[in-house]
């Protein structure tokens, strides 16, 4: 009997350290174009996430988690007016999954599954490549009432202000909901984190999010994610889209 349930243990372990495996064998390590084009413009994405750009991507991710900055040589958008092939604009950016055009041409809006070293999965731009809005995703976030809010904001408030500074908290349905689950987000939040955890609950966006161990957080149906963007008075309010089980929400944009 004991031969027997060490075999089935050996076997459980087998299996799972396989599927832990099989999820994520390698890190992202891809480079990538995207083009996507309109009427009148033609708008690249590039990224390069393989070892040559390794150093100044893992700055970035351990440090300020700031893609948008002079030092980004590793993903860029760029819009090119067709007419003249000229170059309108060329932009830091994450690493982009699907890129999209607004139908006055006047907002460009990128999506991303890249989860690994990658700090935003959805990015909006400008006709003149001015950033507009950036949000990370993750498929679980904090759901906070006020009375835990409150308590967090007076025990931890460094750590309130950083996750505010980072636009990582909203407030949906009188609760708050704090995206904390990030790549060295329990190095920079400490007790805070272990404060948050407890609180854990699918994104407010959809339940329907999931993450790889490490590369890719799947948020949006990827086969055709039917992203919209919503513009009025000539400013940029939402975008949305559908979500894995094909269900459409939106991501307002402040």
């Amino acid at each position: 009997m004991i031969c027997k349930m060490r075999k089935y243990s050996i076997i459980v372990l087998l299996i799972l350290l396989s599927s832990v495996c099989w999820s994520d064998p390698f890190g992202y390590n891809k480079v990538i174009t995207l083009t996507v084009e309109s009427e009148n413009l033609r708008v690249i994405h590039y990224h390069n996430w393989s070892d040559t750009t390794r150093e100044n991507r893992f700055k970035m991710i351990s440090t300020h988690q700031n893609p948008f900055t002079s030092e980004n040589d590793y993903a860029y958008v760029m819009a090119i007016d067709k007419s003249s092939n000229d170059t309108i604009f060329k932009s830091p950016s994450p690493a982009l999954t699907e890129l999209f055009i607004s139908e006055d041409e006047q907002f460009f809006v990128g999506i991303s599954n890249i989860m690994l070293w990658n700090p935003y999965q959805i990015v909006a731009y400008d006709c003149k490549g001015h950033l507009l809005f950036s949000k990370h995703i993750a498929d679980s976030e904090a759901k906070l009432d006020s009375t835990s809010f409150k308590e967090f904001t007076k025990s931890y408030p460094n750590k309130y202000k950083l996750l505010d500074s980072l636009d990582r908290i909203d407030f949906v349905n009188n609760y708050y909901f704090i995206d904390f689950l990030s790549s060295d987000m329990p190095n920079k939040l400490g007790k805070a984190w272990d404060y948050l955890f407890q609180f854990e609950s699918p994104n407010h966006l959809s339940d329907s999010f999931s993450e790889t161990t490490t590369n890719y957080v799947y948020w949006y149906r990827e086969e055709s994610p039917e992203l919209k963007i919503k513009v009025t008075d000539d400013a940029l309010k939402s975008v949305s889209l559908l979500d894995p089980s094909g269900t459409r929400f939106e991501v307002p944009i402040d």
